[in-house]
């Protein structure tokens, strides 16, 4: 997987472009800056620039040493460090948000682990700080039996980014099979995701000792709905 992200570290920002939607709720739930803020799995920091620029004091961790390299290259005034999610406790800083994006959570092994990285968020917030995390919907993957993520395509760039599940019951994990398609190269990947459900990540949330929490099925802040929200985003404090 290392090799995949390192592949892909220069195309990241145009597979993945900024949301302003995104960028607003962030704001929203951080309130104005400056703020201490932390983006778990920044993949290559474009949230921290646009948050850093706005005037938020941003801390960015992620495990890939190439998105974090990018991330330095691009910024040098945010502090942006290799760490595994499951060790923020090691950054040993309290924040008003802490932030967890783009379906990173799921790449976690089950829910002990995510227990233990809800532990550690909690543990890391100033009093009243709050937690913002967004997945992949899997009340509706595994309810609608869905095989595939909505192709990106970034014709600018000249590349397609094919996304597909396959659930696999005996080890409840989601096969997550990534084609990237651009200069002439196919780049395919494959990670073990664990579909994490909506009911599942609340108990998990109260067990970490948050005890006021929101759902959305948006960044506007839409309804969830669990057979057709296309995400899941969770508000915590």
């Amino acid at each position: 997987m290392t090799k995949f992200y390192t592949e892909i570290a220069r195309y990241y920002d145009y597979i993945f472009p900024l949301s302003k939607a995104k960028i607003d709720l962030i704001k929203e739930l951080a309130g104005e800056p400056p703020k201490e803020l932390l983006d778990v799995a920044c993949g290559s920091g474009l949230y921290s620039i646009e948050l850093n620029e706005a005037g938020y004091i941003v801390t960015a961790i992620d495990l890939d040493k190439s998105m974090i390299q990018e991330l330095k290259e691009k910024k040098k005034e945010i502090n942006a460090q290799v760490l595994n999610m499951l060790d923020i406790d090691i950054l040993q800083k309290k924040f008003d948000l802490i932030f967890c994006i783009g379906n990173s959570l799921v790449h976690l092994n089950d829910n002990e682990e995510i227990l233990h990285f809800l532990k550690a968020c909690k543990n890391s917030l100033e009093p009243g700080g709050k937690l913002l995390i967004q997945i992949v919907n899997n009340d509706r993957v595994l309810g609608r039996g869905v095989k595939n993520l909505p192709t990106i395509r970034n014709e600018e760039a000249g590349l397609i980014f094919e996304r597909y599940y396959e659930y696999l019951p005996e080890e409840n994990k989601i096969d997550f099979k990534t084609i990237l398609k651009v200069e002439g190269r196919e780049l395919e990947n494959h990670v073990l995701l664990y579909p994490v459900r909506s009911e599942e990540l609340l108990f998990l949330l109260k067990e970490s000792g948050f005890d006021e929490f929101q759902t959305y099925g948006g960044f506007n802040k839409e309804k969830y709905e669990k057979l057709e929200s296309f995400p899941l985003i969770v508000a915590a404090e």
